[in-house]
């Protein structure tokens, strides 16, 4: 049988690679580095939580008084940097204004269940936040600076029920339900805390720190690079 078109583009693709590698031998480099950079596509990691393409999203995020310290705007700082990170990378999302989000909260002060905003905001999906642990320094270690966050993530749908073949039954009221729930432990830099004395702020760190975890939260939703996960330490100069 004479192979297809498609048979001889993959023979000839696969030689091709085969003799860059060979050339990258002779050379004395590593064939598998030259193999890595010439894939047709960067190889990812998947969000493990579910996707939020085509949602329109409601964000609530709730610091715990013990968490809280000096960090006044915490909740608002890391929600304002989420929502950027998954407006900027999740294709035909919906995200609420933050600031009728605010409104909501303040006007309903003792609101538990995220169902209620999402219901208020007729949004497909609420995302609770629930910031545990946040601090940039360790009372055992003075001088050091070492970001330890843990943040409890919760997603709520709210939707019409479906039927046992998966279809929505959209002439039923809509109901919510906990779709994923899940914890993010996040600590920078992994290597150690960093001296004081090394001239980098306590505002500039905390900075570097808080964009670090809204990061690693969204990666619960959106896929990342295995690049991604390497931390950066670098501070410019304006930052110290």
């Amino acid at each position: 049988m004479t192979p297809g078109p498609r048979a001889w583009t993959r023979r000839h693709s696969t030689a091709a690679l085969l003799g860059l590698a060979s050339l990258a031998c002779l050379s004395g480099c590593d064939p598998r580095s030259i193999l890595y950079f010439l894939q047709p596509f960067e190889p990812t990691i998947a969000a493990p939580g579910p996707t939020l393409k085509g949602k329109k999203v409601v964000i609530l995020t709730h610091v715990i008084p013990s968490a809280q310290t000096e960090y006044v705007s915490l909740d608002r700082e890391l929600t304002r940097e989420v929502v950027r990170l998954l407006r900027e990378k999740v294709k035909k999302i919906e995200l609420v204004d933050q600031e009728k989000v605010w409104s909501w909260i303040e006007a309903h002060p003792s609101w538990t269940d995220p169902s209620e905003a999402a219901k208020a905001f007729e949004a497909d999906v609420a995302i609770f936040l629930e910031v545990e642990q946040f601090s940039v320094g360790n009372p055992n270690s003075p001088g050091m600076l070492e970001g330890i966050a843990k943040t409890n993530i919760q997603v709520v749908e709210f939707d019409h029920p479906k039927n046992s073949k998966g279809k929505r039954q959209t002439d039923q009221p809509k109901e919510a339900n906990t779709i994923y729930s899940d914890v993010r432990d996040t600590v920078f830099p992994v290597r150690g805390p960093i001296p004081v004395d090394q001239g980098v702020s306590k505002a500039s760190f905390r900075q570097k720190f808080l964009k670090l975890a809204a990061a690693e939260i969204s990666w619960h939703f959106v896929e990342h690079a295995p690049g991604d996960d390497i931390q950066d330490v670098k501070f410019s100069n304006n930052q110290r």
